[in-house]
């Protein structure tokens, strides 16, 4: 590993919702000496998931490009470090950061136990990296309430293929030159195929290497390191699921690229684990993404934009206003609003029986989360290889939750 500068991912200072800070800036002297000596051009990133993550110099430069930048003002789970725990107050630029590196663990570990020939073209794989990095960097404000205040007029992915074009249109890296401008761009146009989870956009064949659809954004059945990530860091943040509930790493560490390349494949043995990984992620919903509360805090931070600020819907990362439309710049806008106050104070938001509901200063939240054996697909959606008698049994539940519940803003 090459000597680096060491940096922590700051959290950004809040005015109205304050939230302690769990991280600040700090480099290394001695090793930013030592880079400087060296020349070296890469750096290296401390995550609390995957502990040092090395950049090196066309990874670096796009973290640093202020569209990334920007990506440390907005919260990984929008409204839950108010609503569930203060400690969940990550941002997508850290989540980001995970993808990248868990999209290199997941590549190296299916090469490493497949063997698989034709050998990966670096292109390739610069591009599932930097795809891994980018996939997230189209979210507006609070992540995923930004589409649910525009009634998913906005898409965090489509923007994020924008994100994409203005970045390499400014790069000045020769690998990020490279897949710009060799092929007719088309280490670009994968990197946005990527994203999408999609190869119909590629005006060039894969040639046995399609199975890296597989890695970013698995629209086969779902298992890409985006999960993968997010999952590890959510529940590291909101300490809602045991180590036991959280054992699916082998899913990804000891899967292979099948035969004729078109796809990746998982050990029947670890069948068990990809169930325990949907699962995970349907606890997490229940306990925190969908939690009562945080739903209704989402009907008040969208009612207060809608109110105040309903313009801007429309801004596009392709906008000059897109850098500064990230958290602390809305909250700000709706504080004026009265009803912001109850996101400052949540203790505020009583839930009340159904047959209160007919005030108007009620809110109603009326979810169904889906079981983990629904939210998996079929299984043949997955691929499996190994000893079919090692295939574990499972204990599938089967009723969804539902979630029918009314709050009172005092």
């Amino acid at each position: 590993m090459s000597t680096s500068a060491v940096i922590r991912s700051p959290v950004q200072r809040r005015r109205p919702l304050p939230i302690p800070l769990d991280s600040t800036n700090l480099k290394c002297p001695l090793l930013q000496q030592q880079q400087q000596q060296h020349g070296q051009q890469s750096m290296l990133i401390e995550d609390e998931v995957h502990g040092v993550i090395e950049l090196p110099g066309l990874i670096q430069e796009i973290v640093e490009h202020p569209l990334f930048q920007r990506l440390k003002q907005v919260h990984q789970l929008g409204l839950i470090p108010w609503s569930v725990d203060k400690k969940a107050n990550h941002k997508r630029y850290d989540h980001c950061l995970g993808a990248y590196k868990s999209a290199q663990d997941h590549l190296r570990a299916i090469e490493r136990n497949s063997h698989y020939e034709p050998k990966l073209p670096d292109w390739c794989r610069q591009a599932v990296e930097i795809a891994a990095l980018l996939h997230d960097i189209g979210h507006g404000p609070m992540s995923h309430v930004w589409e649910l205040l525009s009634h998913h007029q906005f898409n965090h992915e489509e923007n994020a293929l924008a994100c994409v074009d203005l970045i390499f249109n400014d790069a000045s890296n020769q690998e990020l030159v490279s897949l710009r401008e060799d092929g007719s761009g088309r280490g670009v146009q994968l990197i946005k195929a990527l994203i999408l989870g999609s190869s119909d956009s590629l005006s060039f064949p894969m040639m046995g290497h399609t199975y890296i659809f597989d890695i970013v954004h698995n629209r086969r059945c779902g298992l890409d390191v985006d999960k993968w990530d997010y999952l590890r860091r959510d529940n590291k943040r909101l300490q809602i699921l045991s180590s036991a509930e959280m054992d699916f790493d082998d899913v990804f560490l000891k899967a292979r690229i099948s035969a004729d390349g078109q796809r990746i494949e998982y050990r029947y043995q670890d069948y068990h684990r990809i169930y325990r990984l949907f699962e995970a992620r349907t606890r997490l919903h229940i306990a925190a993404y969908q939690c009562p509360l945080t739903c209704a805090m989402d009907v008040i931070f969208v009612n207060a934009v809608q109110r105040l600020a309903p313009e801007l819907l429309n801004i596009r990362s392709k906008d000059p206003d897109w850098l500064k439309l990230h958290d602390d710049h809305i909250l700000n806008i709706i504080e004026m609003d009265p009803i912001s106050r109850y996101l400052r104070e949540p203790q505020r938001i009583i839930e009340v029986s159904g047959n209160d509901c007919s005030e108007s200063n009620i809110i109603r939240v009326n979810r169904r989360i889906p079981v983990a054996w629904e939210a998996m697909k079929s299984e043949e959606a997955f691929a499996f290889f190994g000893n079919k008698r090692k295939k574990r049994p499972i204990n599938r539940c089967v009723n969804p939750t539902i979630i029918n519940k009314c709050y009172k803003l005092e």
